[in-house]
C-alpha cells in the first residue's frame, strides 16, 4: 500500500544544507524525492575548463534556476535574476589609468561550482574597458595600442585569485594577462577557507606593459563567503537501491541520515563514497519507509 508523500517543513541551519527526503512505495521501485537543488550561475572566464559552463554576454541578466525533483520529474522555477559586477577601466584626460566600481564591498562569494576549486569562488566580478567617453567625470576610452596586466600587490590569508592559465593561485607581484582594449576579463576569485560574515582582501593595480600609460593607483577588493548550499541528488537504481550524489567540492562536509526531522536523530554516514566525475556517490538501500539526508559541516 502506497504511503502518502509529504514535503518536510524545513528550518535552515547555518551549517546544515541540502535536505533530501526520500519516500518509498512498499514493494515497488518508485522513489519520491523532495529536495533543494543548487542554483547554477554560469560565468565567463579566461580559464580553459570554465568553457564547460555556459558563457553569457556582458551585462546580460541571468536567471538562477531552482529545481525540484518529484517522482522523477524535474520542475524548473525561475528565481531572482542577477547581473555581473564589474570594474570599469579607462583613463583620465591627463593620460592616467583610472578604475571605477559601483558595487558594495565585501563582495559575496558563493560556494564554488568549479571542479578542482574548493571553498567559495566566482567569476562574475569582471574588468571591462569602458566603451564611452565621459568628460564630466574625466573618464575616457583606452588606446588599443596599450597592453594591460593585472598585478597582485598583496593578499590576506585565505583569499586567492587564480592565474590566467588556471593552474594555480597568483603570487604577490605576479601579473594576470588582460591584453588590449576592448577587454572583458573575468578572473576567478576564491576564498579557500573562510567564515561567512568575515572579509578577506586583495590589493591590485592595473599595468600597461607598453608604457603608454603609468600604472594605476592600488585598488582593494574585499570578499566574504556566503553560506554554502551543496546539492544532494538521488538516482533510483532498482526496487531496493538508489544512489546519492553530491559535489566533490563539499570537502569537510558530512553526509548524514535520519528517519525523521527531529534534530537529535541525525547520524553521520561513515561509508566511504565513490567518485563519478565531479560527484561523490553512495549507494543506499531503500528498504526504510522514509529516509532523510543532508550535508552537514561540523
Amino acid at each position: 500500500m502506497e504511503e502518502k508523500a509529504r514535503a518536510p517543513s524545513l528550518t535552515q541551519n547555518s551549517k546544515s544544507v541540502t535536505l533530501l527526503s526520500v519516500r518509498l512505495t512498499k514493494g515497488a521501485s518508485v522513489v519520491r524525492a523532495v529536495g533543494f537543488v543548487h542554483s547554477f550561475m554560469p560565468v565567463k572566464s579566461t580559464f580553459p575548463f570554465v568553457g564547460l559552463y555556459l558563457i553569457l554576454m556582458r551585462n546580460l541578466a541571468r536567471l538562477t534556476l531552482a529545481a525540484i525533483a518529484v517522482a522523477g520529474v524535474g520542475i524548473a522555477i525561475p528565481a531572482l535574476a542577477q547581473v555581473e559586477q564589474e570594474i570599469l577601466c579607462g583613463r583620465t584626460a591627463a593620460g592616467e589609468l583610472k578604475v571605477v566600481s559601483d558595487f558594495a564591498q565585501p563582495v559575496e562569494l558563493p560556494g564554488s561550482i568549479f571542479p578542482g576549486i574548493p571553498g567559495y569562488a566566482t567569476g562574475e566580478l569582471a574588468f571591462h574597458s569602458t566603451i564611452l567617453d565621459d568628460a564630466t567625470n574625466d573618464f575616457f576610452q583606452l588606446s588599443t595600442a596599450a597592453d594591460f596586466r593585472l598585478v597582485l600587490l598583496a593578499k590576506q590569508p585565505g583569499v586567492e585569485i587564480w592565474n590566467d592559465t588556471g593552474t594555480g593561485f597568483m603570487d604577490t607581484n605576479e601579473s594576470f594577462f588582460i591584453g588590449s582594449a576592448p577587454f572583458d576579463t573575468h578572473p576567478i576569485w576564491n576564498i579557500v577557507a573562510g567564515t561567512p560574515g568575515s572579509a578577506y582582501s586583495l590589493t591590485l593595480k592595473l599595468r600597461d606593459v607598453t608604457g603608454l600609460y603609468p600604472e594605476s593607483a592600488p585598488m582593494v577588493l574585499s570578499f566574504t563567503p556566503t553560506q554554502v548550499r551543496y546539492p544532494i541528488n538521488l538516482q533510483p537504481v532498482d526496487a531496493g537501491h538508489a544512489t546519492l550524489l553530491w559535489p566533490t567540492n563539499a570537502v569537510g562536509w558530512e553526509l548524514q541520515a535520519a528517519t525523521s526531522l527531529m534534530p537529535t536523530n541525525w547520524t553521520t554516514i561513515t561509508s566511504t563514497p565513490g567518485l563519478a566525475g565531479t560527484n561523490f556517490t553512495l549507494n543506499i538501500a531503500t528498504t526504510e519507509r522514509q529516509q532523510f539526508f543532508r550535508l552537514h559541516q561540523p
